[in-house]
């Protein structure tokens, strides 16, 4: 009798499903993403923001905390996909990814499965902070709501594709962990999402403007704050492309 290899869609459609059902049996993940973010926001933009804003927000029309808010839903990205990260480690340590290698299932469907999972689960988490639009005094539109979801939605995809590709190599927790020092945690701090890039020295300028998440950030402030930068969106769809792409071409690799 001859089975039929599952088609991409169908892998990537069971690993997919597989990372929701981890996510929600894993509470402790939902505290620490949106937890650390709704914390720093709340000390940013509520205890220091007479000190801050005045330095800090460039824009007088919006409040301090609405010019955070963009910054606070890529850090829960950011955070999310370093634990979907981990999971992937985890999966080769207790075996379930060996298992799946050797499965007639195509490598491309764990790439993708994985940062669609991934993705979904911190688009999920970033999205519930859109809540706080009312409170901060912004005036957002419908549209631009949507477009604010669609650049979030192409932030958490291509973080966690990032995040895929680094754990694929790395052996062990404690290596990722380096790896999120070194690469996760400057580019968040580099993509305006709590310091302005206007104003800055034109190397660190330079090199802000060169960090995809500041394309991403970009994207969803522009989007609330009723002025959006259609290059911005676009670069952010581009990056979810390519990443997800990198992280194809790594695990496709034996």
């Amino acid at each position: 009798m001859i089975t039929r290899a599952p088609s991409i869609t169908t892998s990537t459609g069971i690993i997919w499903r597989r990372e929701l059902i981890r996510f929600c049996r894993q509470p402790g993940r939902i505290v620490a993403a949106i937890g650390t973010s709704v914390l720093i926001w709340l000390l940013l933009g509520s205890g220091f923001a007479n000190s801050l804003e005045p330095q800090v927000a460039p824009d007088e029309s919006i409040s301090f905390s609405a010019w955070l808010l963009p910054g606070m839903m890529t850090l829960i990205a950011v955070f999310s996909s370093i634990f979907s990260s981990l999971s992937t480690i985890e999966d080769r340590q207790t075996g379930w990814l060996q298992a799946v290698l050797v499965s007639p299932a195509p490598r491309s469907s764990i790439a993708l499965g994985r940062s669609l999972g991934g993705g979904t689960v911190a688009f999920l988490q970033a999205g519930v902070m859109l809540a706080a639009i009312p409170l901060i005094g912004l005036s957002t539109g419908f549209e631009g709501i949507l477009l604010a979801l669609f650049s979030l939605a192409m932030t958490c995809l291509s973080m966690s594709a990032i995040g895929l590709a680094f754990a694929w190599r790395c052996q062990s927790a404690s290596s990722f962990h380096s790896v999120m020092n070194l690469v996760f945690m400057p580019m968040w701090l580099l993509s305006g999402s709590i310091f302005p890039i206007d104003g800055s020295s034109t190397w660190l300028s330079v090199v802000a403007w060169c960090n995809p998440l500041t394309w991403c950030t970009t994207a969803m402030r522009t989007s609330l704050t009723g002025s959006p930068d259609w290059s911005m969106i676009g670069l952010s769809a581009a990056v979810s492309i390519v990443t997800i792409g990198i992280a194809t071409l790594v695990i496709s690799r034996r």
